[in-house]
């Protein structure tokens, strides 16, 4: 019997921020937070969606520049919290 060698699991590659072009980005994250993935909010690895967003919309945020982002939306953010609207 020949076994095939198991699949390696691939991470998936933080983009880099549309806005301001900073590598410094980090996923956000939906749903339930279990204990591992709440080590890594805490350690600033990862954010937690606000949840008044939709499911899934947001996918990654800058922490250069508080942009956050998903495949099919864009969000900056003014200095303060405030959202644009651009």
């Amino acid at each position: 019997m020949v076994r095939k060698p198991a699949a390696k699991k691939s991470k998936k590659r933080a983009p880099r921020c549309p806005r301001c072009k900073s590598a410094v980005v980090i996923p956000v994250i939906h749903g339930i937070i279990t204990p591992s993935l709440q080590r890594a909010i805490d350690a600033g690895r990862a954010i937690a969606a606000n949840r008044e967003e939709w499911e899934g919309m947001m996918e990654w945020y800058c922490k250069s520049c508080g942009c956050d982002w998903g495949r099919h939306s864009l969000r900056f953010k003014r200095p303060g919290g405030v959202n644009a609207t651009s």
